[in-house]
């Protein structure tokens, strides 16, 4: 027997391509719902479910993501409810006592339909429930391959990574250096290595730097326990990398903090670097900067001046970026606290060279608000604009 919290841990650690759920079998009188539902739908960004509450003469629902599913099914069950089926990859059947024990009564595996005709699975590089050997030891899964509860959003956001490099992959080049700036516990590092050297076969090199040493020892030891030869951590500042062998193709900077972002699209672009995906961080040098006065409505409110700040930024370097000889889309990555903070710049090289007319256009937007972006300076300095 266990407890709510206890059931909705070992719950969400079973619950694989749900797409359905039955709750009924009232206990008692309490509640006036004669049983609930629940079917899964595509939503704007993920998977979420529509819980259909049916009493003797009308329908209530309610919508709620991939995230808290397990949470609601038990929490719907404590209104007054003996039995829960669910239906997915794992058929289940819960049961619920009076004294709102639950036991796990059958787990078996069922058949998947498609969910409004996508099927989640087939884009998924990382699978949940297939074992792969670093996800384990970084603490992503259990020994059968299982995401952990905690490590939902942390699951997804890896998956939504390797979909965005499957689309530009083929540019880097095999036997090539990638480069994580700001590596931190690596989950990411340990699934782009595993992408180009497990599921492309490229034999890339890849590079990993943080600041904080015991992390760096850590990684380097998993790595070692997985037998990754190609891939290593280094307790150092980016600004020590050098690329005399010409041979780094990709970087990468995730969540890199104000202008540390600048210095790593930087990098790349001085390495000429075949690929870049930066996601920036805490971003304070231009709302520091920004003259209210060439924007006051917006400007003069403290909250709606660093949003914009924030976007500013980003549209100045993805326009460096481009000037600097790049393909740059900006798109939406969703990271692990769901924050605003999800704005991806990933940029392919292209060679195309300078547009008089752009550069021409970004130097009166930095002239009109009065800013001179990191970036910026750098590009210049170095001759790149």
């Amino acid at each position: 027997m266990l407890n709510s919290v206890q059931i909705t841990e070992k719950l969400t650690a079973v619950l694989i391509n749900t797409r359905s759920a039955v709750i009924s079998n009232k206990i008692n009188g309490d509640t006036p719902y004669i049983k609930v539902t629940a079917e899964a739908f595509e939503g704007k960004e993920e998977l979420s479910y529509k819980f259909s509450f049916y009493t003797e003469n009308k329908v209530t629902h309610k919508i709620i993501s991939e995230d808290e599913l397990a949470k609601e099914l038990i929490r719907t069950m404590e209104l007054g409810f003996k039995q829960c089926n669910i239906f997915g990859e794992n058929n289940i059947t819960l049961l619920m006592n009076k004294k709102h024990n639950f036991t796990l009564l059958k787990i078996k595996k069922g058949t998947v339909s498609d969910i409004k005709g996508h099927n989640r699975e087939k884009n998924h590089i990382l699978k949940n429930g297939e074992y792969v050997s670093w996800a384990y030891h970084v603490g992503l899964t259990d020994k059968d391959g299982i995401v952990l509860s905690h490590m939902q959003k942390k699951f997804r956001q890896i998956n939504k990574f390797l979909e965005m490099l499957a689309d530009i992959e083929s540019n880097v080049p095999e036997n090539s250096v990638i480069i994580d700036m700001g590596c931190g516990k690596s989950y990411l590092t340990f699934a782009v290595y595993h992408y180009f050297n497990t599921v492309k076969n490229k034999n890339v090199f890849i590079r990993g730097y943080d600041l904080k040493e015991q992390v760096v020892e850590n990684c380097n030891k998993i790595a070692e326990n997985c037998g990754f030869d190609r891939l290593k951590f280094y307790c150092d500042n980016i600004e020590n990398v050098n690329n005399e062998s010409g041979n780094i193709s990709m970087i990468i900077s995730l969540h890199a903090c104000d202008t540390a972002t600048d210095y790593a699209i930087y990098h790349g672009i001085r390495w000429g670097c075949k690929v870049m995906m930066n996601v920036p961080c805490c971003q304070h040098e231009i709302f520091k900067q920004i003259d209210k006065k060439a924007f006051p409505l917006m400007l003069g409110h403290g909250i709606l001046k660093e949003r914009f700040s924030a976007l500013l930024t980003d549209s100045i370097r993805a326009r460096i970026i481009e000037l600097c000889g790049y393909k740059t889309d900006v798109v939406e990555f969703i990271d692990t606290e769901h924050t605003p903070k999800n704005i991806m710049l990933r940029s392919v090289k292209n060679d195309k060279g300078q547009n008089a007319e752009k550069l021409r256009e970004l130097e009166e937007i930095l002239a009109k608000y009065s800013v001179t972006p990191t970036l910026y300076t750098l590009a210049k300095k170095g001759g790149y604009i």
